[in-house]
C-alpha cells in the first residue's frame, strides 16, 4: 500500500499551475530581460554546493546556516548543501572560472530555485525561486545606485508598487561596524531581561540580528539601542551619502532606515530592503546589499560587491493583489475539425501557423463540435478555425471570433499565410 504522503508535493513546496505558471513565466522572462538591458548577463549554478561555501560565505553564525539549510552527505561522504541563497555561488563562480580576471565589474543575473527549511507561510516556502543580479568587482556608488534602480524599475514594470529603504551597516573594521557591535553588544546584555527569549543568544553569535526580530518585546526594546548611523567612519558615510545622491539623481524614492540590516554574515556597507503594498505586516519583496568581503571568505582575492535578490512568490502574491486575473495563453488560434480527413487537415493548419509564430491548439481527443468549441473557449484562443466535410469540399474554413461570435469565411489555402494574430 502506498502511503497517500508520498504522492503529495513535500510541506512547504508547490505546484506551479496553470494558468498561474503563465503569469509565474512572464515575471522570470520581464526580469532576465530588464536585467540584461543593464548588461547583466545569465548564470546558473548547480543546485548543491560544497557546504563550505555557505559556512563560510554566509556565516556559520546566521539563521540561514544554523537552522534553514538541507544539507546532505554523499556516497562519497562530502558534506553538500541545497543552495539557500544565490550570491555566495555566483561569486565562488566567479572565482573558479577567473571571471574576475577579465573586464570588471562582472555582471551576472539568474532565477533559480532556492531551498530553505523555515515554517511556511504564505508567499514563503521550503522551496522559492529568486531574481537576483550580482554586480562584482567594484566599490564605486554608482555600482550600488545601478543595482538598485534595475531592481526598482524591473518591479514596477512588473506592475508591483515598490518602496525602497536603505541603511548602511559600515564596514568590519574597528573604526567602523566593529567598534559599533561593541556597543550594541553591551547594550543588548544590559537589556537582556526585556528581549524576547529566542533574541537573548544573538548578543554573542549575531547582534545585528537582534533589528529582525519581529518579537513586540525586542522591538520595543530596540527603540534605545544605538544606531550603527551613529558608528560610521568616515569613508563609510561618504560612500552611503554618494549612494543616496546617485539614487535622487535616477529617481529613485528612497527612505533611510537605521535599523535595517540583512540576515547574512557578508553584508557591507549598502543594505537595502524592497517592499510592495498589500502584503500586510511581512511586505518584503527582496533586498541585497554590498558584500565587499565575500571572495576573500571563499579563497579568493578581495573582490568588492552588491546585488539583490528579489522572491518570485512574493512578486507574485503582490501581483495578484493589485492584479489577480491571470493572463490569457499563448494560443491564438484553436482549429476545429470534424471527422478524420479535416483532423489530418487541421493538424496540418495548426502547424503551419506554430512555425508563423501564431499560437495555434486543436484537437487530440476525437470530441465532436460542441467538446472542441467547449475546449477552444478553455484555451484562450481569440479565434476558431472550423473545418468540417463542406469546408473541405469548398475549400473555405469557417473563421470564428469567440469574443464577439461573430463568423467569417476565409479560402483555406490562404490561411497560414494571410493569417495575422
Amino acid at each position: 500500500m502506498i502511503d497517500p504522503r508520498t504522492v503529495r508535493a513535500p510541506r512547504g513546496t508547490l505546484d506551479v499551475l496553470p494558468p498561474q505558471s503563465w503569469r509565474w513565466q512572464d515575471v522570470v522572462r520581464l526580469g532576465l530581460d530588464s536585467f540584461a538591458r543593464a548588461g547583466y548577463a545569465p548564470i546558473e549554478t548547480p543546485a548543491f554546493e560544497h557546504t563550505e561555501v555557505f559556512e563560510r560565505g554566509v556565516g556559520e553564525a546566521s539563521e540561514v546556516v544554523e537552522k534553514q539549510m538541507y544539507t546532505f552527505r554523499d556516497r562519497a561522504g562530502r558534506s553538500l548543501t541545497l543552495r539557500p541563497e544565490g550570491t555566495a555561488p555566483v561569486v565562488r563562480a566567479v572565482l573558479e572560472h577567473g571571471l574576475h580576471r577579465g573586464p570588471l565589474p562582472v555582471k551576472l543575473s539568474y532565477a533559480s530555485a532556492m531551498f530553505r527549511q523555515e515554517r511556511p507561510q504564505r508567499g514563503r516556502h521550503r522551496q522559492f525561486v529568486q531574481l537576483g543580479i550580482e554586480c562584482i568587482g567594484t566599490e564605486a556608488p554608482l555600482a550600488d545606485a545601478e543595482v538598485i534602480e534595475v531592481g526598482m524599475r524591473f518591479l514596477a514594470d512588473a506592475g508591483v508598487a515598490p518602496a525602497l529603504a536603505v541603511n548602511s551597516v559600515g564596514h568590519p573594521d574597528d573604526t567602523c561596524r566593529r567598534g559599533y557591535l561593541k556597543v550594541l553588544v553591551e547594550f543588548l546584555e544590559g537589556n537582556a531581561e526585556r528581549l524576547a527569549p529566542e533574541d537573548r543568544t544573538r548578543a554573542a553569535t549575531n547582534p545585528l540580528r537582534a533589528f529582525d526580530s519581529k518579537a513586540p518585546a525586542t522591538m520595543a526594546a530596540l527603540e534605545r539601542a544605538p544606531l550603527i548611523s551613529d558608528h560610521l567612519c568616515g569613508e563609510c558615510r561618504e560612500h552611503f551619502d554618494s549612494v543616496r545622491a546617485a539614487l535622487d539623481d535616477a529617481g529613485v524614492a528612497h527612505a533611510v532606515d537605521p535599523r535595517l540590516v540583512r540576515g547574512l554574515d557578508y553584508y557591507s556597507r549598502t543594505a537595502f530592503e524592497i517592499s510592495a503594498a498589500g502584503l500586510g505586516s511581512q511586505d518584503a519583496v527582496g533586498g541585497g546589499g554590498r558584500y565587499d568581503g565575500l571572495a576573500e571568505l571563499l579563497g579568493g582575492p578581495r573582490l568588492p560587491g552588491i546585488g539583490f535578490a528579489l522572491g518570485l512568490e512574493r512578486i507574485l502574491l503582490a501581483l495578484a493583489r493589485r492584479s489577480p486575473q491571470d493572463p490569457r495563453t499563448r494560443v491564438d488560434v484553436y482549429v476545429v475539425a470534424l471527422g478524420g480527413e479535416a483532423a489530418r487537415t487541421a493538424f496540418r493548419v495548426a502547424t503551419s501557423l506554430r512555425a508563423r509564430g501564431i499560437g495555434a491548439d486543436l484537437d487530440l481527443a476525437g470530441r465532436g463540435l460542441k467538446g472542441q468549441m467547449k475546449d477552444a473557449i478553455r484555451s484562450g484562443a481569440r479565434r476558431a478555425v472550423i473545418l468540417g466535410a463542406r469546408e473541405l469540399e469548398t475549400g473555405r474554413a469557417t473563421v470564428k471570433d469567440l469574443d464577439s461570435g461573430e463568423q467569417v469565411e476565409v479560402p483555406l489555402a490562404d490561411i497560414e499565410r494571410s493569417w495575422e494574430p
